[in-house]
């Protein structure tokens, strides 16, 4: 079993400013991002068991998501090559991130580098339309990914707190709960 995480950023204070190259080697900067809910997702590596149904299971609820006003940018420290030959293949349309070079540096910026294995601890971080960090979850077991309710009741609860609407009522079953 890996280390427990590093300290992590304070929530209700700005979320550390980030810039990774995508799966294509275009720089994506977190801040490109204000005016919506940002999910980073830190998932340890491409190509494996409970990443892959992590990362399918977001590209399933985009829509959900999207009508939270929230963009998901997911991190490993994978290369560039392996995020776009995995979102290939999985089919994944949202940012896959690497924190390849130099090694884990964003990862560590947010604690959660491992420095036993080089990997990223799966964990979540919130961050609201004004780039304040609101919330975060690390997984206690790396093989257990976290629960769309999770992600999903901390978007309403950003929405609530910021006054905002509430998310579309659906009158279809939500697709996460198949």
């Amino acid at each position: 079993m890996s280390q427990r995480p590093q300290p992590t950023p304070r929530t209700d204070a700005p979320a550390p400013e980030l810039t990774l190259p995508d799966a294509d080697g275009r720089p994506v900067t977190l801040s490109d991002f204000r005016g919506r809910n940002v999910v980073i997702a830190f998932y340890p590596a491409d190509w494996t068991p409970v990443c892959t149904s992590e990362l399918a299971l977001f590209e399933e609820t985009l829509d959900e998501l999207r009508d939270r006003n929230a963009q998901i940018l997911a991190i490993s420290t994978d290369t560039p090559y392996s995020h776009r030959a995995w979102a290939s293949h999985q089919r994944l349309s949202f940012p896959l991130l690497s924190d390849f070079w130099p090694h884990g540096d964003v990862a560590r910026m947010y604690g959660v580098f491992r420095d036993d294995d080089g990997l990223c601890h799966r964990s979540l971080f919130f961050i609201d339309p004004e780039g304040v960090l609101r919330d975060r979850w690390i997984a206690d077991d790396q093989d257990v990914a976290p629960g769309l309710n999770l992600v999903f009741d901390t978007l309403d609860q950003m929405q609530a707190r910021s006054g905002g609407p509430p998310p579309p009522a659906s009158t279809e079953e939500p697709r996460h709960a198949r």
